[in-house]
């Protein structure tokens, strides 16, 4: 496995204004799909920032992760996988979609892993970088389970047990809203856990600052952790 620094956060480099005391504004629909990332490291690998040890940026998005002291280790937050295949024999399933690829195929994805300590984790989750010139109102992403949460959740969950993930977005310190989707759900009247891309709708967070993740289970023994595709957001700037 290569672990290597993808991308340093890349904000928009914006001007205060015009020389003539004009301004300019754009708005666009981002979508983080991490493609990016398939120039920058290997096939059948997870990469991560190895050098700053921050996190990973998509345009006006920074994705934030935390690593061990000698930036080898991801603790905590994002990494961008090209995992692919099912099945426990193939190694990492840590960092490896249990639907065998990412969204629609694609070659790379994100991994998230969650730990309440708070010590184990980066200040912020996502960050929309250019708060200073606009705004970034979030629509959606898809997610899925890794490999290892579907073999956890499916040897250790009984009847009654959930797996949850939820969102939270920020503004200006405040809360701005909260969404949440199931990860497996083992009620009396269902019996399921997510084996596909399944659409997270995050339209609930409204106009953000930061969005914060977090995996609340049943079972101590399911690892926290989910993966991430097509993060869409609308950016509006001005300067």
């Amino acid at each position: 496995m290569k672990k290597i620094f993808v991308l340093l956060f890349a904000a928009v480099m914006a001007a205060s204004c015009l020389g003539d005391g004009t301004s300019s504004s754009h708005t666009y629909n981002l979508i983080v799909d991490f493609e990016y990332a398939e120039n920058v490291f290997e096939a059948d690998s997870v990469a991560f920032d190895d050098k700053q040890g921050l996190g990973i940026g998509y345009a006006d998005l920074a994705f934030f992760h935390k690593l061990t002291a000698d930036k080898k280790t991801l603790v905590g937050g994002f990494a961008v996988s090209r995992l692919k295949g099912k099945g426990s024999s193939l190694g990492r399933n840590d960092f490896r979609v249990n639907s065998g690829a990412g969204l629609a195929g694609s070659p790379t994805y994100a991994v998230f892993r969650y730990d309440p300590n708070a010590q184990n984790m980066p200040e912020h989750d996502v960050q929309f970088l250019n708060k200073q010139y606009g705004t970034c109102t979030m629509k959606g992403c898809y997610v899925n389970n890794t490999a290892e949460v579907v073999q956890a959740v499916r040897s250790v969950f009984e009847v009654g047990d959930r797996l949850t993930l939820k969102a939270t977005g920020y503004l200006d310190g405040a809360k701005t809203g909260d969404a949440e989707i199931s990860l497996a759900d083992y009620s009396a009247q269902k019996d399921s856990v997510v084996v596909n891309w399944t659409a997270f709708d995050l339209s609930k967070l409204g106009t953000v600052e930061f969005v914060e993740f977090e995996i609340v289970s049943t079972k101590e023994d399911v690892p926290a952790s989910f993966c991430m595709d097509n993060m869409i957001s609308t950016i509006s700037l001005k300067y």
